[in-house]
């Protein structure tokens, strides 16, 4: 792909981001910096990202150098090392209890919106496990 067209897909989609955060702090929502929700294993999580949201991450954070079981391996001393980049999923999940029914909703209206980004830029929407993406990515050769 053109890599203009790909940058500015990458522009579209931090655009998109920002108006999540700006619907998620009229929410009020708050991150606890717990980190549970980068231990996958541990606590029953699963990621799932699209094609522009991993490879944004990968373009913007870099590939991660070890692929640790279970547990995302951008989180770095108890939060994310990848905070800017990360991808939906990662910014609409909240530990709050009081957050858990917004949580659904609010992912699947702006998830829409990703895919439809992938339709205008001309990027198959592939919509992978991030572990088992990564993993395969790491496999294969560039």
């Amino acid at each position: 792909m053109d890599p203009g067209k790909r940058q500015e897909a990458y522009r579209a989609l931090e655009a998109l981001y920002a108006e999540l955060q700006a619907e998620l702090d009229a929410m009020g929502p708050r991150c606890q910096l717990s980190g549970r929700c980068c231990r996958f294993g541990e606590f029953g999580h699963q990621l799932w990202v699209t094609t522009l949201e991993i490879d944004y991450l990968l373009e913007g954070a870099g590939f991660p150098a070890a692929l640790p079981g279970g547990t995302c391996p951008f989180l770095k001393e108890g939060t994310c090392g990848a905070r800017r980049h990360r991808a939906l999923a990662c910014r609409t999940f909240f530990c709050e209890p009081s957050f858990r029914y917004h949580m659904g909703p609010l992912h699947e209206k702006y998830h829409r919106r990703i895919k439809d980004l992938h339709r205008l830029a001309g990027i198959p929407c592939g919509y992978f496990e991030f572990m088992g993406e990564l993993a395969r990515r790491a496999a294969t050769p560039p």
